[in-house]
């Protein structure tokens, strides 16, 4: 299940994303989050 994947993130910003991202600081860290412009759909954050 998507919810329970420990890289699902579902209410952050994308500001939020990138701070998260930032303090793992590891080349090819990423998460997903839901999309804040498409209902339904997720977004896929890369570090």
């Amino acid at each position: 299940m998507v919810a329970q994947a420990r890289w699902y993130h579902r209410d952050i910003s994308q500001a939020v994303a990138e701070e998260l991202l930032a303090k793992a600081g590891r080349d090819g860290s990423f998460l997903v989050q839901d999309s804040e412009s498409v209902k339904g759909a997720y977004a896929l954050c890369l570090l």
